[in-house]
């Protein structure tokens, strides 16, 4: 390769920063619908169901984008630093810092989702009146 590509990709790197905090509000809303439709499926069947694989890899699958997105901003930090720059510098570096400050919390409400998941249902009669 040659040092302007190199470069040209180093520049670009940042950027997958938010495209893994949008695969996090992806997985997010995949596990929304896909407890929508298990809630629907569980009145159509008049009682409770167990648990869908949709529903177990989105609400999984969420939190390690988030988690990912992360670990991958703290990398680029740490090698902008060994360059004596700042991952900030240029707009992509900045495009990834706003990603990172909307995804912290995002990791924390994937996290809740992963708890919830668990929960054992009220135990009420579903009524199929």
């Amino acid at each position: 390769m040659t040092d302007t590509s190199t470069s040209s990709s180093t520049r670009r790197t940042p950027l997958l920063i938010p495209l893994f905090a949008l695969f996090g509000v992806g997985g997010l809303t995949a596990y929304s619908k896909a407890d929508d439709a298990h809630l629907a499926a569980e009145w159509a069947h008049c009682g409770d169901l167990p648990l869908t694989w949709q529903m177990h890899l989105s609400a999984y699958g969420a939190p390690a984008c988030g988690l990912l997105t992360l670990v991958l901003f703290w990398w680029l930090a740490r090698r902008a630093r060994r360059r004596d720059a700042w991952v900030g510098d240029g707009w992509p570096g900045k495009f990834a810092i706003a990603a990172v400050v909307v995804d912290v919390p995002l990791v924390v409400l994937e996290f809740f989702v992963v708890w919830f998941l668990y929960q054992p249902s009220s135990g009420e009669p579903i009524s199929c009146v």
